[in-house]
């Protein structure tokens, strides 16, 4: 579990979500693609990497149509999990707690046994995507994009929680983040959002950051801490400084918990709240980020 925090597997899954993308199979992945209506022409492409509940995921699908439809764009969220990504249920599993009126012990015993059931699922997950076997298939996906789109296309990259760490190093200046198109060697991403990202390895990760890059977290996220959030904000304001312009930006949402932006329970007005600005925030940055300069 090096890495993660309990959060990664919690929070809410949206029951009454109706989504207006579509599944189909590209670069060799299954993938929910969702695109701005037929008469808006998409300003860029952006390509989701998920957190552990992976592509299927409603809450995931439902930020992929707004993307679509507000920045507009067309965008992809592919399988990279190999079918091994965390059931929604995993959620209510983990954040099963027996009544109070049941005996300690009883109370004891149930919640051992539910979070016992997802040991499975979980142990699976670990295994089928930690870095040295998911990286790979999403510079594949990344390449076949980059490669099949018209150019100077843009191309965009949100991760979140697990899909965080990618995202931030996809904006890293690595030959494996270059592609040959034609006679030149292109970036694979022109920018990048994460939020509450995971498996991060701070400074280091962060002091990497060439491509623009967008980041959405709490100040006192559970994984990356108060003083993880702190160095990172200081790394990419003393590049914006150095530009002499904000090439990145840092938003901090006091209070906010890990996953809001996806999984967090929309009753709490707080987490709404955040999770609302977050959707704002990356909006805004990919408009940004795609609108072709005069």
């Amino acid at each position: 579990m090096a890495g993660y925090c309990r959060d990664c597997f919690t929070g809410t899954v949206e029951t009454d979500s109706t989504h207006s993308g579509t599944e189909r199979e590209m670069h060799g992945r299954p993938t929910y693609v969702s695109t701005p209506s037929a008469d808006i022409e998409p300003l860029g492409t952006i390509v989701i990497i998920p957190d552990a509940f992976g592509w299927t995921f409603p809450n995931t699908r439902s930020l992929a149509d707004s993307y679509a439809r507000r920045v507009p764009c067309t965008v992809l969220l592919p399988d990279f999990m190999n079918g091994n990504a965390l059931p929604a249920h995993t959620l209510t599993l983990m954040d099963y707690h027996p009544p109070l009126t049941d005996f300690f012990v009883t109370r004891f015993l149930k919640r051992t046994w539910s979070i016992l059931k997802v040991v499975p699922s979980l142990v699976r997950y670990l295994l089928t995507c930690r870095h040295a076997l998911a990286q790979p298939r999403i510079l594949s996906f990344l390449r076949s994009v980059r490669t099949t789109q018209p150019v100077p296309s843009k191309l965009g990259v949100v991760g979140f929680c697990w899909g965080g760490l990618y995202a931030v190093e996809l904006t890293h200046d690595a030959p494996e983040n270059k592609v040959l198109v034609g006679n030149e060697d292109i970036d694979l991403v022109d920018c990048a959002f994460t939020a509450h990202p995971s498996l991060l390895t701070i400074p280091r990760d962060i002091e990497k950051v060439v491509k623009p890059l967008s980041v959405a977290n709490g100040d006192d996220d559970s994984f990356m801490g108060r003083n993880g959030m702190t160095k990172l904000k200081e790394v990419l304001e003393a590049e914006n400084d150095a530009a002499g312009r904000d090439v990145h930006e840092v938003v901090i949402f006091p209070g906010a918990e890990h996953g809001f932006g996806v999984r967090r329970d929309w009753i709490d007005p707080l987490q709404k709240e955040c999770r609302d600005k977050c959707e704002d925030q990356a909006v805004a940055w990919f408009r940004r980020q795609f609108k072709t300069p005069e």
